[in-house]
């Protein structure tokens, strides 16, 4: 009897191989040449940036349910000599690094934000800056935060997310006439848990580009969906500097 033919794979029960993938087997060393394609065409894209999601405990010693066995919190290299900042920064915790969008979509597909607790927060930012005001690559910054309905707050958070990764936040940055001032404008994105709302923030490098700054908002405003759409008392903008804990780090510049 005739093998039924399936579509893709051949009446053999090899796969059939796209057009480029089979003109790159066709020689000697076919088995490892096939491998080897076949990798290349189902590897993840990567990112543009690789990022680190870390979540903040609040001072709790327990570490999260989620966090990798034998992970720490860092050591906190403030310099600056402001006990709030030292402590927070002792209470973050690296949970993941993500390079693509396979690890991306892990993440969020198996991270539940329920679990977090009252002002718990998490934060995806560019790997090498922490979600410090004071990190060389903030401190010259600000946040727009969102005050989200706590229904509504995941979808929004992932919404940004995807638009964080995508770069689409770093191309509204890139179309104002200030674009050359930071190649990587945007440090990164912010879920603070709280009573009634929850906040979520964008970190961007250059507080004083405001063209930016107006064209982050917009961005965010104009490619939500609908159902989450905010009222204009829902959002705000501050720089870094002007929060009462904030601490000026000593002179050594930006990296």
């Amino acid at each position: 009897m005739e093998r039924p033919t399936v579509p893709g794979i051949a009446t053999n029960g090899l796969p059939v191989l796209p057009q480029d993938v089979a003109a790159d087997t066709a020689s000697p060393a076919r088995g490892k040449a096939m491998k080897e394609a076949l990798l290349q065409k189902l590897r993840p894209p990567p990112l543009e940036y690789s990022w680190d999601f870390w979540h903040d405990r609040q001072g709790r010693d327990k570490k999260p349910s989620w966090a990798n066995e034998g992970q720490n919190a860092p050591s906190s290299d403030n310099t600056n000599g402001g006990d709030d900042s030292v402590e927070y920064e002792s209470r973050l915790v690296k949970l993941e690094t993500i390079s693509d969008a396979k690890q991306f979509w892990s993440l969020f597909n198996n991270f539940d934000l329920g679990d977090l607790k009252l002002r718990d927060s998490v934060h995806l930012f560019h790997t090498g800056v922490k979600p410090v005001w004071e990190d060389p690559r903030n401190v010259k910054g600000g946040a727009w935060t969102f005050r989200v309905p706590k229904e509504k707050a995941a979808q929004f958070w992932k919404e940004v997310a995807c638009m964080a990764i995508g770069s689409q936040l770093q191309d509204a940055i890139d179309n104002s006439k200030k674009r050359f001032t930071f190649i990587d404008d945007i440090c990164g994105i912010s879920y603070s848990v709280r009573f009634n709302s929850h906040l979520i923030s964008i970190w961007n490098r250059d507080c004083e580009n405001t063209e930016g700054v107006e064209k982050l908002k917009k961005v965010v405003l104009d490619n939500i969906s609908p159902e989450l759409a905010l009222r204009e008392n829902q959002h705000y903008y501050k720089k870094h500097s002007d929060h009462t804990g904030f601490r000026p780090p000593m002179a050594g510049g930006e990296k």
